[in-house]
């Protein structure tokens, strides 16, 4: 298999990202987009959860990420007419979760804190939900628990989760992207701060596209 820096991951993710809003906004007939595009949020969480181990500053690590949901937050609203919190909330809310779990070595400790993560994620309304808090605490334990029995309980999780609470199918999709965090080669690569402008501009970008082919059809000449 080949194996991949953690700069490699997070252009992947960046990019399943995209497929899945390029569908969601532009092409929804192209639904293979979306399915592909489930596999971003997991990604994003695997590399959360290692940014978190390993950033010397947790709290200027954890500001770039709220400044930039902070930002996004408008134009994220707009594009998706949604009322909901953007996904960069969800990682913020996951990051104080990871640093809570942190002081608590009994693994019952550390699942009390994660379900009452989730249980303000869920009545903060950010994208994600429940299920992305829990995504979170399973990819921070992928250098913890042995390849065979995390995967064990990454299908496990996906399977419940999806199917009892998130009533999407497609999200089962999501299970793929732990096989590809396990190709990780323990490298850093190059740094990525780019995302935080990535995120809201990408969002502008389609955000002006849609308009656009709207005004169209709904304006023919």
């Amino acid at each position: 298999m080949i194996k991949v820096s953690a700069f490699s991951i997070k252009i992947l993710a960046a990019v399943f990202m995209v497929m899945d809003h390029v569908c969601y906004l532009l092409m929804p007939e192209f639904r293979i987009l979306h399915f592909i595009g489930r596999l971003s949020f997991p990604l994003f969480a695997w590399l959360l959860a290692k940014g978190e181990k390993h950033t010397q500053n947790v709290y200027r690590y954890g500001s770039r990420l709220l400044i930039t949901a902070i930002i996004s937050q408008p134009i994220y609203s707009v594009v998706f007419q949604s009322l909901s919190l953007n996904i960069l909330y969800t990682l913020v809310l996951g990051l104080v979760m990871l640093r809570l779990v942190r002081h608590y070595s009994q693994l019952w400790q550390q699942l009390i804190i994660t379900g009452l993560s989730a249980a303000v994620a869920e009545s903060l309304g950010v994208e994600y939900g429940a299920y992305g808090i829990g995504v979170i605490f399973l990819m921070s334990l992928t250098d913890k628990l042995k390849p065979r029995v995390w995967l064990l309980c990454w299908c496990i999780f996906n399977f419940i989760l999806v199917t009892l609470f998130i009533g999407n199918i497609f999200q089962h999709w999501a299970i793929l992207a732990g096989f590809i965090v396990f190709q990780f080669n323990g490298k850093q690569g190059q740094r990525a701060r780019w995302f935080y402008l990535f995120y809201p501009a990408h969002l502008i970008i389609l955000g002006i596209i849609n308009y656009l082919i709207h005004s169209r059809y709904s304006n023919p000449l």
